[in-house]
């Protein structure tokens, strides 16, 4: 929909063992953005697994502008790049993120116009 803009994705793996199982296919998938945001593993119903975390996606990944981040870090990462366009991407808590970022863009568009 948007060929002529950067494609930021946030990306939020959810439970250990699929992020295990899954980790190549993400990494590929995800190498297809223009940057990407790691967030840690929602684990659900899941205790962790060794060794799995979601550095083993990031490791994995050829794109260069790729960034592990906290959740609570976020919305000062995002500010600190020029979004074009924006997904998130999870099956976990993700969602609760989207209003706070929808805020931070339009209080930042708000500024930007004054």
């Amino acid at each position: 929909m948007y060929p002529n803009n950067k494609l930021t994705g946030i990306f939020q793996p959810h439970l250990y063992s699929r992020t295990n199982d899954f980790q190549d296919g993400f990494a590929a998938a995800l190498d297809e953005l223009d940057e990407i945001y790691l967030l840690d593993i929602y684990p659900a119903r899941e205790l962790p697994m060794k060794g799995v975390t979601s550095e083993i996606i990031f490791n994995k990944m050829k794109n260069p502008n790729k960034k592990l981040v906290q959740k609570s870090d976020l919305l000062n990462e995002l500010q600190l790049n020029d979004v074009e366009v924006l997904m998130t991407l999870g099956a976990g808590d993700i969602d609760r993120l989207v209003k706070p970022i929808k805020e931070a863009f339009l209080a930042e568009g708000a500024r930007e116009a004054e």
